[in-house]
């Protein structure tokens, strides 16, 4: 027992440790945090969070109370936090336009605004945005001013876009990004900070298409890794949905995509992961109603140490039984029901899910 009330005491110890040595956050009013930073040549550090806000718990319990945010916040700052949805903080929220949470503020004694950043992040990313408010040239409110002065250079438009996306004012960020994308030749878009603009566009978009044309150079520039992952993701996914015949696709378009896709792998002379080329042989299968190929792709797909992410291919694989079924061949049923079983297998901690194979191979018996 005395051991138990030990234990708990030294944890109790540590957490009011870990506490102090964290951001100090002072119960003033919003007034008097301005009078306080002006009295201790400071700025203010504000909080905006609610009850039911995760991600500004998240911030509070886990970066906060770190000795390193402790140590860089309350050095610089008369650091605030405020509810905007109970007392002061209902009219904070009114006056500073506040709807998203968590919302900072960087505040000058005067009561204007230096810097703003949405959302939670880790800390030494945090920390990154929290110093590029501290710097009066890269702040949201200097940028701001610039912008309204006359045209920016690239450089700036990227800069005030970015600051404007990680303070969650989507809507001008999206007119600042179309002005930067307008700005921009083919050499600027092979430069790696310029990539943002291209990792998230889908298959068939003209950024893929960029991609996939201009390969070789954003090896070089991006890496080879990064460029790698992008184009691995962007095919899964068009053969995914082509090989399970989404959206309508038929075997015309279903061979259109299997010759376009070998074309673009070949122009980069590029060799993707097996799992990747698995999909490309179970697409030519199927446009072949070839069985013994589709159940030699599935072999390949559903083995664990060959593809160790099988889970993610399981009925993708699975509907291309649809094409052995639509050869005309009489259906292997031993090879069938072989297949059946090892799917089962995987999922026998799921009942449900083994219920939904069952169902799925009823249609082939």
């Amino acid at each position: 027992m005395k051991n138990t009330v030990l234990l708990f005491v030294v944890m109790l110890l540590c957490i009011t440790a870990n506490a102090q040595e964290g951001v100090k956050f002072e119960e003033l009013t919003f007034k008097e945090a301005l009078a306080k930073a002006k009295a201790e040549n400071k700025l203010v550090f504000m909080d905006c969070y609610t009850s039911w806000c995760g991600p500004c718990k998240k911030m509070l319990n886990t970066v906060f109370v770190k000795k390193e945010a402790g140590d860089f916040f309350n050095s610089r700052f008369v650091n605030v936090k405020y509810d905007m949805e109970k007392g002061e903080g209902i009219e904070l929220a009114k006056q500073f336009n506040i709807k998203k949470f968590p919302t900072f503020f960087i505040f000058r004694p005067d009561g204007t605004i230096q810097h703003k950043i949405g959302g939670a992040g880790s800390l030494n990313s945090f920390l990154s945005w929290v110093e590029r408010g501290l710097n009066e040239k890269t702040s949201l409110d200097y940028l701001n001013k610039l912008y309204e002065k006359g045209p920016m250079d690239k450089k700036q438009l990227l800069d005030y876009y970015r600051t404007l996306a990680y303070a969650g004012e989507n809507e001008k960020s999206n007119t600042v990004l179309g002005e930067l994308k307008g700005k921009l030749d083919t050499k600027d878009r092979l430069q790696p900070e310029y990539w943002f603009l291209l990792k998230e566009r889908p298959y068939g978009s003209e950024e893929c298409n960029f991609v996939v044309s201009n390969y070789s150079k954003l090896k070089e520039n991006v890496g080879k890794e990064t460029v790698d992952g992008y184009l691995e993701s962007r095919y899964h996914k068009i053969l995914d949905q082509v090989i399970q015949r989404e959206g309508g696709n038929n075997e015309k378009t279903m061979k259109e995509f299997f010759e376009r896709i070998t074309k673009e792998w070949a122009s980069m002379k590029w060799e993707p992961e097996k799992r990747l080329q698995n999909k490309m042989k179970l697409l030519q299968a199927c446009l072949a109603q070839d069985s013994e190929s589709i159940y030699a792709c599935l072999d390949f797909g559903l083995n664990k140490q060959e593809n160790p992410k099988w889970n993610f291919d399981v009925w993708v694989l699975l509907s291309a039984l649809d094409f052995v079924n639509a050869s005309g061949e009489k259906v292997d049923v031993q090879k069938l029901f072989a297949l059946e079983e090892r799917v089962s297998g995987y999922f026998s901690s799921s009942a449900n899910t083994r219920k939904r194979v069952q169902a799925y191979f009823e249609k082939f018996r």
